[in-house]
C-alpha cells in the first residue's frame, strides 16, 4: 500500500502452517505456548555429511564446499501431500517441486480453517499471493543433477579416460540419472517457480490473481501487503497470502557459511547478548484474508485484524548485506500511519514479533529501529513483549514473515503473550526500547490487544504489519448437529507400549469402552463391538504382545505395519478378485452410505449364475469399482493395485490406466455371451504349480495347461473337458483335492487365442492414460505394468493367454515392501495371499463378506488398517458426516533430499567392469596414440600422446597394471550381460505389394467387385512365418553369420488376422536371443523364435512309415477341392495335386510347390483342412493358430517342385485340431512340422453351402407363406465374425461395429434374414447368382427397413419387414405398393410361461383369447404369444409401435438377451393397450379350426373421418429352435398388408 493512504481493516479468518515441529496450526500453537525447540540436526539425505567441517566456524573465511554448522529447522517428517484429494496422480508427485505441493496442502487447510470452500462464494474474486525465493529447491536440484551434473560428469570422465567410447559414457550417465528417479518431460512444469501460487489456484479453482513475490526474507509480508491491496481495491473479496520455503540445499548453507551468518555455536538466540548467528529453517504458512466488514457480516471467526501494512527499502545504504535501520524505520512508520495509529502512545502495542535473526548486526539494527519508532518505555508497567519464533524453528527465509504473522495473530486471538527461547541474557540495546523478552507464556491483559510483525529482507527490503484484536460481535447461535447413530461401535486405543495399553485395558469394561486416547501412538488395538467376551480376549492378546489380526473382530499390533509409528513403514495394496465359483456380493447400502453412484453394469451387487462368465465378470468389475470408491471416500488410498485373473481389469480401471468413462460405456454394451470357448473346462487343485506342471509334463500331449498359479497349495488347469475330467480323477487318486469348475472361458491359456479379436478390438480403442494414477501390478509378469502404450497393450493380451502367476505376484509385492492387502471384492482371494505369506508379518482384510452387510465389513477394514498405522478413521463416518469433517487422505511423502548421488549395486559393479575393460583396452605401448572412436569428439576430447618430459604418475601405472590383469574377465562379463538390440523391418501389407493375396481372400464376390475389403484378403500364417524367417536371416547376416539359413522355427503363435485391405505397414522386429536364435514378431499378429545357422543339417531324419491297412483312397480329387470351394484359395496358393490316402488319424497327398511366399506350407494346412472336412460333419472350418516346431533340412523348393506330404493327427477336441507333418522331396525329408495347431470354428452342415457358394445359397430357409426363417448356428464370437464378413458389405460392417455388443447378434440375424429373403425372391423371378454383399439393408426415417442394390445391382420395388428374437430371425419381402400404402409386417415372439403377453390385450381381446384357448385345448401362453405377435406384425406394417408414433419395425417385448435394438430402442410396457389396433376374429388355419397356424383379423381405427377401419388378415405359426440350440418356442405372425385377401391366399399357396 502506498504511504499516506489509510487502509481498510482486513480480517484474518483462516490460517494454516507447516513448520519445523508443527504439521498444523493446532500443533504450532501448542509449541508456541510451551516453548518447544524444534531445531535438530540436518536429516540424512538433505545434504551429505562430508560437507560438515565443525572447525570452520572461526574468523577465517569458510571454504565454499564446507559448512561449519549442521543444525536447523526441518519438516521432513511432515512433508506429505494428499495427492488424491487434489486430483494429482500420486506417481507424478516425484516430478513436482515439493514446495508447490506443500503450499497447496497448507492453503487448502487454511481455507478449511476459514470455514471451508463453501464460504468462497465467488471464486473469480479469490486470489493467491505467495512469497517464494529463487533458491535451488529439491526439484531443481534433481533437474540440475540430471541435466548439468550428469553431462559434466561424463565430460570430465572422458577427458581423464579418453579410451572410453560414447556408449560407455552413456552407460555412466544413465546409471547416474537412474538414481534421480524417473524422468518425465511433462513434469518440468512442476519446476516453474511461480507455480507455487498458480497450482493452488488451479487445484482449488480460485480464479482471481495468483502470483509469487520474491523479497528475500520479507517475501511473505510483502505478499500480505499485496493481498491487502487487492482487497482494498475491491478487485477481490478473499485473498490467500503467505510464504513458502523448503530449501536446505548445500549451496544455500554454503553462502550463509561464507558470510559467517550461521551460528558457530549451533544455537539461534535472538536478542541474546552473545547471539552469534542464525540457523536455517524451512516451512510454509498461509492466511486467508477478507475485508473486516465482509467477515463480520458473514459471521466469520476473526483471529486478528490487519490495521496497516508497510513496505520500504534501504535505498543507497552502506551495503547490500548490511541491515539499515533507516529503511526499516520507514516501513514500520508507514504501516502505523496506514493504521491511523501512533506507535509511541502508551499501550499502543503489546507484542512485537521481531525479525530477530540472532545475527549480531541484524539484532543491533532492528533494536535501533524499535527504539526509534516506538520510543523507550515510560513506566515499567507499559513494557511490551518482543519475541522471535526463529528461536524455535530457525530462519524460514521467505516464509519467516508469515510464521511470525500467524504467531502474532494466534497470540492476539487467544490473549496470550508468548516466550522466546535462549534469551536469558538479553542484548544491551534492548534496554533502550519499551520491549522485553518472556521466558514463559503469560496471559495478555489489555483493553485492546495489538501486535506488530517485522520481516526485513536480505538486500534491504523491509515489511511491517500491524495487527489488532477483532471487535466484539455476538456469537451466532448454531443449529444443533444431527447425530448419526452407528449400528456398531468401534473401540480404538493407542499407547506407546503394549504395557501401557494393558494398563488402559485393566479398568472395568464400562470404563474401557469410554476410554479415549490419542490416535498417533504406535501400539494399537481396534475392536468392533467391544463386548465383554471380546474385551477379555483382547486383554490376553495384549498381554502376550503378539499381533492379532481379525479373528473375533479384534486387531492388535505392538508395532504397526503401515504408516505412523512403524520403523519400516510398509505399503498398502488393493487386490481385486476375479471369477470364483460363487458370486454373492454384499454391497447393500454402500453406495448410499458414502454418497456414491453405482458403476456401470446392471448386475452390480446381484448374484450371478455359476458358469455365466460374462455376467459374472461384469458383476465382479462393478463390485470392485464400487468398493474401491468407498474405500477412497474412507481415506484409504493404495500404494498400488493388482488383480487376480479378470480382477486385473478392475485394477487397470481404478489405477487409472483406462479412462473410467470408456470402461463404463464398454460395460453398458458388453456382450456376456462373448466369453465362451466351447468344449473347455477348468479344474482347481489342492497342489502347487510345480507339482501340477510335473504331472502335466508327464502326459506329454500338451492338451492340458496350467492356467493359475494361485498359492503354494493351490493351482488350476484348463483343457478339453474330457481330458480335464480324467486329470482330476488321476490327481484325486494321488490324494490331491481336485474339483471341476463351471467355467468355459479359456482365459489365461493359449486356447483363447482364436477368440481374441473381438476383445482386442474393443480394448485397443480404449485410451491409455500413462502413467497411471496408481501403479498397477501385473499377474502375468509379477511386476508393475510397463511405461509405454505398446508394452501395456501387449501385456494385456499376454494376460489373457498366459497363466495367472498370483503366487509370484504376492511374493514380488511383499519383496517390494507391501505389507497390507485389501481384498476389494468377494471370495477367497485373501486366503491365497495368506497361504503364500504364511509365517511372514502381513495384513489381509476383505472389503466384502457374505456374513454381514457391506458397510459393516468396510468398518472392519477401517479398524484393521487404522490398527496397522493407516490414516483412516475406524469409526467409518458416512458421507454426510464426512462432509462436515472430511477424513484425512493418506498422503504421499515428498522427497526433500538434495544429497549427492551414489550408485548402487549391481549397477556399480557392472559399470566398474565396463570401464575397466575400456581402460585396459587402451593400455600398452600404443595406448596414447589410439585414434578416437567415431563421434567421440562430441563428448570426449581425443587424448594426445603422453609428454616425454613428464613421467607417468605412480597411481596411473599401478592402475594400468591392475586393469591389464582383469581385462579378459571384464570383457567376458560385459559380453554376457549386454542387452540385445532389436532390429525392425517395415513390411507394407497390401494387394499391390503382395499381389498373390488376391488368391487368399476368404469370401468370394461378384467379378469386378470394387471393394477389396469385402473379399477380405488375409496374409496366411505360413506367409507370416516366411517373413519372420527372412527377417531373422537378414539380421543374422548383418551380425556376421555367413550364408545364414533358417533351420527351425520354434513356438510360432498367430494371435490375430493380418489383412491387406485396408493396406497397412507392419513392423517385423527381430531380437537376438540365445546363440543362433532370434525372437521375431510380426506386428501384434504373430510371434516365433527363428533358429538360424550357416547351413542346413548334414543329416536328415528317416521318412515316417505308413500302414496301407489303416488307410483308404479319398472320395475326392484334389481338383475337386478347388472347384467346389472346399478350399477358398486361388491359383497362387493352389498346390494340392493329389490326395493319395486318408485314414482315421492320417492323410497323405502330393503338393506341387506354388509360387506365392509361404504357399507350400499353406498347402499342408489345406491338406489338414480336407481331413477334418472328409471325416467330420461339424466344426470343420479350421485356421492355424500355432506351430510348436518346424525343422528344415534343405533349401526351399522351387515353384513346380512336387512334395510328398504325410500328416499325422495327434489331437482332436471341440476347439482344436493338432497334427504333425513330414514333407519329402525326391524321397528325402525336407521338413518336419510338430504341433501344428488349428482352431476349429463353429459351423453346421446347413451352413456349409453358404460358406462355399454364397451367391446361390442362403442360411435362411423358405417357409410356407413366403417368409424366411434363420436360426443362429454360430454361437461363438469368432465364428459369428466369419458369418458376418461373408454377408455384410463394408458399410454394413461399420454399422455392425457401431451396434452395442449385446445387440449385435440380433442385428446380424435380422440383416442376414432380410438379405436372404430378397435374394430368394430375385432367384424365384429368374435372377442369376446374387452375393449377400450386393444387397444392402437400410432404414428410412421411421425406422422401416428397405433393400437396395449395391455396386451396380438393381432391384425391383420391394417392401421388406424383418424381426428377430433370441436365436431366430425372420423376414418377409413383397412388391412395394403404390401411394405409400402400408406394407408387409412380420413379428416373432418367444412363448413365455407367464401371462405377460395377455396384459397388452384389451377386454374384448382377452375374452377372445379365453374362448379360443378353451376351444382348442392349447396353452393360454401360446395363444397369448400368438396374439401379441399378431398385433406386433400389424403395428410393423403400419409403421408404428404399440406406443404412439413411429417405431422400429423389429421392436418386440424387451428381452434381456437381445440387447439394444437396431434403431429407435425404446422401453415398452407390455400392459400398453392401444385403442387403434384390435384383434377382432380368429379364423381357422390349414391344419384345423382352432390350432396354429391360424389367421387372426386385426382392425386398425381409421385416421380420416368417414373412412372405414383397415382390416389385416394375419397368419400365425408356432416354431421351435432346432436341436443344438436352447429349448425355445416362438410365435411368428406375418401379413402382406391390409384388405388384400387374394394376395394372402396366393401367399398361402
Amino acid at each position: 500500500m502506498t504511504e499516506g493512504h489509510s487502509q481498510p481493516p482486513v480480517a484474518i479468518v483462516g490460517m494454516s502452517v507447516l513448520l519445523p515441529g508443527s504439521p498444523d496450526l493446532d500443533t504450532y500453537w501448542r509449541n508456541l505456548v510451551g516453548g518447544v525447540d524444534a531445531i535438530s540436526d540436518v536429516p540424512a539425505g538433505r545434504w551429505d555429511a562430508g560437507f560438515y567441517a565443525p572447525d570452520g566456524g572461526g574468523d577465517t573465511p569458510a571454504a565454499p564446499d564446507r559448512v561449519y554448522c549442521r543444525r536447523g529447522g526441518f519438516v521432513d517428517e511432515f512433508a506429505r501431500v494428499e495427492a488424491a484429494r487434489f486430483g494429482i496422480m500420486p506417481n507424478s508427485v516425484s516430478g513436482t517441486e515439493p514446495d508447490q505441493l506443500i503450499a497447496l496442502g497448507v492453503a487448502a487447510a487454511a481455507i478449511t480453517d476459514a470455514g471451508g470452500e463453501d464460504r468462497l462464494s465467488d471464486r473469480q474474486r479469490v486470489g493467491v499471493v505467495l512469497g517464494r525465493g529463487g533458491y535451488l529447491t529439491p526439484g531443481l536440484v534433481r533437474l540440475d543433477q540430471r541435466v548439468r551434473t550428469a553431462h559434466q560428469l561424463v565430460r570430465t570422465l572422458g577427458e581423464l579416460l579418453p579410451d572410453l567410447d560414447p556408449g560407455q559414457l552413456d552407460l555412466v550417465r544413465a546409471a547416474f540419472t537412474e538414481r534421480l528417479g524417473p524422468d518425465r518431460p511433462e513434469a518440468a512444469i512442476g519446476l516453474v517457480p511461480n507455480l507455487a501460487a498458480s497450482r493452488i489456484a488451479n487445484r482449488l479453482d480460485l480464479r482471481g490473481p495468483a502470483y509469487t513475490v520474491d523479497a528475500a526474507c520479507a517475501s511473505s509480508l510483502v505478499a500480505v501487503d499485496q493481498a491487502v491491496g487487492e482487497l482494498a481495491s475491491g478487485r477481490c473479496d478473499v485473498m490467500l497470502a503467505g510464504g513458502v520455503h523448503h530449501c536446505h540445499d548445500i549451496t544455500l548453507w554454503s553462502v550463509f557459511s561464507q558470510l559467517r551468518a550461521l551460528s558457530p555455536s549451533q544455537r539461534i538466540r535472538p536478542f541474546h547478548r552473545a547471539a552469534d548467528g542464525l540457523l536455517i529453517g524451512e516451512g510454509t504458512g498461509v492466511v486467508v484474508l477478507k475485508r473486516l466488514a465482509d467477515a463480520l457480516r458473514e459471521g466469520d471467526r476473526v483471529y486478528a485484524v490487519i490495521r496497516g501494512t508497510g513496505v520500504a527499502s534501504d535505498g543507497r545504504a552502506t551495503g547490500l548485506v548490511n541491515p539499515d535501520p533507516g529503511g526499516q524505520t520507514r516501513a514500520v512508520r508507514q504501516a502505523w500511519r496506514a493504521a491511523g495509529l501512533d506507535p509511541r502512545e502508551p499501550g499502543a502495542i503489546g507484542l512485537l514479533e521481531a525479525h530477530g535473526t540472532a545475527t549480531p548486526a541484524g539484532d543491533t539494527a532492528e533494536l535501533a529501529t524499535l527504539a526509534e519508532v516506538f520510543g523507550p518505555r515510560d513506566t515499567p508497567a507499559e513494557t511490551a513483549v518482543i519475541g522471535s519464533v526463529k528461536s524455535m524453528i530457525g530462519h524460514t527465509m521467505p516464509a519467516a514473515g508469515v510464521a511470525g504473522l500467524v504467531k502474532a495473530a494466534l497470540a492476539v486471538h487467544h490473549g496470550k503473550l508468548l516466550p522466546t527461547l535462549h534469551c536469558d541474557d538479553p542484548h544491551p540495546a534492548l534496554a533502550a526500547t519499551r520491549f522485553s523478552v518472556l521466558g514463559a507464556a503469560e496471559p495478555w491483559e489489555a483493553p485492546v490487544r495489538r501486535a506488530a510483525v517485522n520481516a526485513f529482507g536480505f538486500g534491504g527490503i523491509n515489511a511491517h504489519v500491524v495487527l489488532e484484536q477483532a471487535p466484539p460481535v455476538p456469537v451466532a447461535r448454531r443449529a444443533t448437529a444431527v447425530v448419526v447413530i452407528e449400528p456398531e461401535r468401534v473401540l480404538a486405543l493407542a499407547a506407546d507400549t503394549p504395557e501401557r495399553l494393558a494398563e488402559l485395558l485393566a479398568a472395568d469394561d464400562a470404563t474401557v469402552r469410554t476410554t479415549v486416547t490419542g490416535r498417533a501412538a504406535r501400539t494399537r488395538l481396534g475392536i468392533v463391538e467391544p463386548t465383554a467376551k471380546r474385551l477379555a480376549l483382547a486383554r490376553r492378546m495384549v498381554a502376550k504382545g503378539r499381533p492379532w489380526r481379525g479373528r473375533n473382530d479384534i486387531w492388535f499390533t505392538p508395532e504397526p505395519l503401515l504408516g505412523a509409528g512403524s520403523r519400516h513403514p510398509g505399503k498398502l495394496a488393493f487386490v481385486f478378485p476375479g471369477l470364483e465359483a460363487e458370486f454373492a456380493p454384499r454391497v447393500d447400502g454402500v453406495a448410499e452410505y458414502f454418497g456414491l453412484s453405482r458403476p456401470a453394469g446392471h448386475s452390480v451387487g446381484e448374484t450371478a449364475r455359476v458358469g455365466d462368465i460374462g455376467r459374472h465378470g461384469v458383476g465382479v468389475f462393478g463390485v470392485g469399482r464400487l468398493l474401491d470408491a468407498a474405500l477412497r471416500r474412507m481415506g484409504v488410498v493404495p500404494d498400488a493395485v493388482a488383480g487376480h485373473s479378470v480382477g486385473e481389469w478392475t485394477a487397470l480401471a481404478v489405477g487409472g490406466l483406462y479412462a473410467g468413462e470408456e470402461v463404463d460405456a464398454f460395460l453398458d454394451s458388453f456382450d456376456p455371451d462373448a466369453l465362451r470357448v466351447p468344449g473347455l473346462a477348468f479344474a482347481v487343485l489342492g497342489a502347487g504349480a510345480p507339482r501340477v506342471l510335473a504331472e502335466i509334463e508327464d502326459r506329454a500331449d500338451g492338451r492340458i495347461v496350467l492356467s493359475h498359479d494361485n498359492a503354494p497349495g493351490q493351482s488350476m488347469v484348463c483343457g478339453p473337458r474330457e481330458d480335464v475330467e480324467e486329470f482330476v480323477r488321476a490327481m484325486r487318486a494321488e490324494g490331491v483335492i481336485a474339483q471341476l469348475l463351471p467355467f468355459q472361458s479359456g482365459f489365461h491359456t493359449p486356447m483363447l487365442a482364436p477368440y481374441l479379436d473381438p476383445i482386442r478390438a474393443v480394448t485397443e480403442r480404449f485410451e491409455l492414460r500413462l502413467p497411471p494414477r496408481i501403479p498397477v501390478w501385473s499377474g502375468t509378469t509379477a511386476a508393475p505394468y510397463p511405461a509405454t502404450e505398446a508394452d501395456v497393450r501387449e501385456l494385456f493380451i499376454r494376460h489373457l493367454l498366459e497363466p495367472v502367476r498370483f503366487r509370484l505376484l504376492t511374493e514380488a509385492m511383499y519383496e517390494a515392501g507391501f505389507r497390507g492387502f485389501v481384498q476389494v471384492g468377494t471370495g477367497q482371494l485373501g486366503s491365497l495371499i495368506g497361504d503364500t505369506l504364511h509365517g511372514r508379518d502381513h495384513l489381509v482384510v476383505a472389503a466384502n463378506s457374505p456374513h454381514r452387510d457391506g458397510v459393516s465389513q468396510l468398518r472392519r477394514v477401517a479398524t484393521a488398517l487404522w490398527t496397522e498405522g493407516a490414516e483412516v478413521d475406524p469409526a467409518l463416518r458416512s458421507e454426510a458426516e464426512a462432509s462436515r469433517a472430511k477424513p484425512v487422505l493418506p498422503p504421499v511423502r515428498l522427497d526433500l533430499n538434495g544429497s549427492l548421488v551414489s550408485l548402487g549395486e549391481p549397477r556399480l559393479s557392472e559399470l566398474r567392469d565396463e570401464l575397466s575393460r575400456a581402460v585396459s583396452r587402451g593400455a600398452g605401448p600404443h595406448r596414447g596414440s589410439r585414434p578416437p572412436s567415431p563421434g567421440a569428439g562430441r563428448v570426449v576430447p581425443t587424448r594426445s600422446a603422453p609428454r616425454n618430459d613428464c613421467p607417468p604418475l605412480l597411481w596411473e601405472a599401478e592402475l594400468n597394471a591392475l586393469l591389464d590383469e582383469t581385462a579378459a574377465t571384464a570383457t567376458a562379463v560385459i559380453a554376457a550381460s549386454r542387452t540385445p538390440t532389436p532390429r525392425t523391418y517395415e513390411l507394407r501389407v497390401s494387394t499391390e505389394t503382395m499381389p498373390y493375396l488376391h488368391d487368399h481372400c476368404f469370401f468370394p464376390q461378384r467379378p469386378g467387385w470394387p471393394d477389396e475389403s469385402d473379399r477380405w484378403p488375409v496374409v496366411p500364417a505360413t506367409t507370416i512365418v516366411h517373413h519372420l524367417m527372412d527377417a531373422a536371416e537378414h539380421t543374422a547376416a548383418d551380425q556376421g553369420v555367413d550364408g545364414a539359413v533358417t533351420v527351425a522355427v520354434h513356438g510360432a503363435r498367430f494371435d490375430q488376422w493380418v489383412t491387406a485391405a485396408p493396406p497397412s505397414t507392419v513392423p517385423v522386429t527381430v531380437t537376438p536371443a540365445t546363440s543362433g536364435h532370434y525372437t521375431a514378431t510380426f506386428g501384434r499378429g504373430a510371434r516365433a523364435t527363428v533358429e538360424v545357422a550357416p547351413h542346413h543339417p548334414a543329416t536328415r531324419p528317416a521318412p515316417w512309415p505308413t500302414d496301407p491297412a489303416t488307410e483308404r483312397t479319398p472320395d475326392h480329387s484334389a481338383q475337386h477341392l478347388y472347384d467346389e470351394r472346399w478350399m477358398f484359395h486361388g491359383p497362387a496358393f493352389q498346390g494340392l495335386t493329389a490326395l493319395t490316402a486318408i485314414g482315421e488319424s492320417h492323410l497323405r497327398g502330393t503338393i506341387t510347390t506354388p509360387p506365392a511366399p509361404g504357399a507350400l506350407l499353406d498347402n499342408v494346412g489345406q491338406l489338414l483342412g480336407y481331413w477334418i472336412m472328409a471325416t467330420r460333419t461339424e466344426r470343420t472350418v479350421v485356421f492355424p493358430v500355432g506351430m510348436r516346431l518346424m525343422r528344415f533340412f534343405g533349401p526351399h523348393p522351387a515353384p513346380g517342385t512336387p512334395v510328398e506330404c504325410l500328416i499325422r493327427i495327434t489331437s482332436l477336441t471341440d476347439t482344436t485340431l493338432e497334427a504333425d507333418a513330414q514333407l519329402l522331396i525326391g524321397g528325402q525329408v525336407w521338413a518336419e512340422l510338430s504341433g501344428w495347431q488349428d482352431r476349429r470354428f463353429d459351423n453346421h452342415p446347413e451352413t456349409r453351402p453358404v460358406e462355399r457358394f454364397p451367391q446361390r445359397n442362403t442360411l435362411s430357409l423358405p417357409q410356407p407363406g413366403g417368409w424366411v426363417l434363420l436360426h443362429e448356428r454360430w454361437p461363438d464370437l469368432a465364428s459369428r465374425d466369419l458369418i458376418m464378413r461373408n454377408h455384410l458389405s463394408s458399410d454394413e460392417r461399420t454399422a455392425y461395429e457401431h451396434q452395442a455388443p449385446r445387440g449385435r447378434r440380433q442385428w446380424l440375424l435380422g440383416r442376414i434374414a432380410a438379405k436372404d429373403a430378397v435374394r430368394r425372391r430375385l432367384w424365384d423371378h429368374g435372377e442369376g447368382p446374387v452375393f449377400p454383399a450386393e444387397i444392402g439393408i437400410r432404414e428410412d426415417a421411421q425406422g422401416r427397413p428397405y433393400a437396395i442394390g449395391v455396386h451396380g445391382r438393381t432391384l425391383p420395388e420391394l417392401a421388406l419387414s424383418l424381426a428377430h428374437r433370441a436365436e431366430a430371425g425372420v423376414a418377409l419381402v413383397v412388391p412395394r405398393r403404390a401411394n405409400g400404402a402400408p406394407g408387409p409386417g412380420i413379428a416373432i415372439e418367444e412363448v413365455a410361461d407367464s401371462d405377460d403377453h395377455a396384459l397388452a390385450l384389451g377386454r374384448a381381446e382377452r375374452e377372445l383369447l379365453t374362448a379360443v384357448t378353451a376351444r382348442s385345448g392349447a396353452s393360454r401362453a401360446r395363444w397369448a404369444t400368438a396374439f401379441r405377435a399378431t398385433k406386433e406384425a400389424v403395428a410393423t406394417a403400419e409403421g408404428t409401435g404399440l406406443r404412439d408414433g413411429p417405431r422400429d419395425p423389429r421392436d418386440g417385448p424387451r428381452d434381456p438377451r437381445d440387447g439394444p435394438r437396431d434403431l429407435g430402442d425404446r422401453p415398452r410396457d407390455l400392459r400398453d393397450r392401444p385403442r387403434d389396433l384390435t384383434i377382432v376374429e380368429v379364423r381357422p388355419g390349414a391344419d384345423g379350426p382352432d390350432t396354429t397356424p391360424v389367421r387372426l383379423v386385426v382392425e386398425v381405427v381409421a385416421t380420416v373421418p368417414g373412412q372405414r377401419p383397415r382390416r389385416y388378415e394375419v397368419h400365425t405359426r408356432t416354431i421351435a429352435n432346432p436341436p443344438g440350440l436352447p429349448d425355445r418356442d416362438y410365435a411368428v405372425a406375418w401379413t402382406t398388408g391390409p384388405d388384400h385377401q387374394e394376395q394372402d391366399q396366393e401367399s398361402d399357396q
